[in-house]
């Protein structure tokens, strides 16, 4: 740490603040996609509905058909509705499948928002524990520093075992930083 120039400069506020903006950004893609989901999911049921009713019709005048016993022209009637009733059906069957995969995707979209906050968080928080550790290891070394140079009465009475202590407690610091960082923590 050089104390000429001020206080080192702060590389973990850029990087926080990084993680704080892209979670700023997609919490509010969450929401967006919360209420677009909300109302994409209300159209499903009344179509839903829909196909059952219209395949119940279907299925009515098509009984009505393998029934039917009387005027030719009365059949042709029966013809037309149950064809009406074929084609309203596997239209909003469609529709029906449509607005389904339409969720599909919606809901995909969220989870993959939702894994990426949670990253976010996880990053957020080893890159905090990182900084105290890096805090901590200059707060260490200014006091291993003040120690081993300082001066006065103490300094008058050399203890190569300080040193010695100091330089194995520093190595035990870094060592202990690096498995953190090689475990992931």
């Amino acid at each position: 740490m050089n104390t000429k120039y001020g206080p080192p400069h702060d590389s973990y506020a850029a990087f926080l603040a990084r993680l704080d903006a892209a979670t700023s950004s997609l919490s509010t893609r969450a929401a967006s996609l919360d209420k677009a989901l909300k109302a994409v999911s209300l159209l499903l049921e009344p179509y839903q509905s829909a196909v059952r009713k219209w395949e119940r019709r279907r299925i009515h005048v098509a009984r009505q058909l393998a029934r039917h016993t009387g005027t030719a022209q009365t059949y042709t009637a029966l013809d037309e509705l149950h064809y009406m009733a074929v084609k309203m059906e596997s239209m909003l069957r469609l529709r029906t499948l449509h607005v389904t995969e339409k969720l599909a995707v919606m809901q995909g979209r969220r989870e993959a928002i939702d894994k990426s906050l949670l990253a976010l968080e996880v990053c957020r928080g080893k890159l905090n524990s990182s900084r105290m550790l890096s805090q901590d290891r200059e707060n260490l070394s200014r006091a291993f520093s003040e120690l081993a140079g300082s001066t006065g009465a103490a300094a008058t009475i050399p203890d190569p075992g300080l040193s010695r202590g100091l330089k194995e407690a520093r190595d035990a610091v870094i060592l202990a930083e690096a498995l953190m960082e090689v475990k992931g923590h």
